[in-house]
């Protein structure tokens, strides 16, 4: 049986649960997030994201998806690592699997405005692989 929490409370599980630690039940696998239909952000809860300031994203995610009037359209979530450790901290947007490394909370923001409200994404804050295969495919 899967347990519901208000949105409330898992703000502040997110924002105040030492980032790199968290219970299964708090952060899935990004892969997981792929096969959902949903629009998702998908924020590394990692240990190298964390000491990067994935706080920081996600508290800045949080403001930008209020303000973009987007809280309950697209949801985000904490993931296991995504491997871009050396980049972090990174987030994955959700349909298409964008990655988005080196966050900070403007660019994090710039993200939500950008990519999720008016679908564009931010090329210069893709993964470098991501962002040369999607350079070639509109080319």
């Amino acid at each position: 049986m899967e347990r519901k929490f208000t949105l409330p409370f898992l703000i502040h599980m997110m924002v105040h649960t030492t980032m790199g630690k968290h219970s299964n039940d708090q952060v899935v696998k990004v892969e997981k997030l792929l096969h959902s239909k949903q629009p998702c952000l998908g924020i590394c809860a990692g240990k190298h994201c964390a000491k990067s300031g994935a706080k920081h994203v996600i508290r800045a995610v949080q403001a930008a998806l209020a303000e973009a009037g987007l809280m309950g359209s697209i949801t985000y979530k904490l993931t296991k690592c995504q491997d871009y450790c050396d980049d972090g901290p990174a987030m994955t947007v959700i349909p298409g699997a964008y990655p988005y490394v080196a966050l900070c909370p403007d660019s994090a923001r710039q993200v939500v405005f950008d990519h999720v409200r008016d679908g564009r994404p931010v090329h210069r804050r893709l993964h470098k692989r991501f962002r040369r295969k999607l350079e070639r495919r509109l080319a």
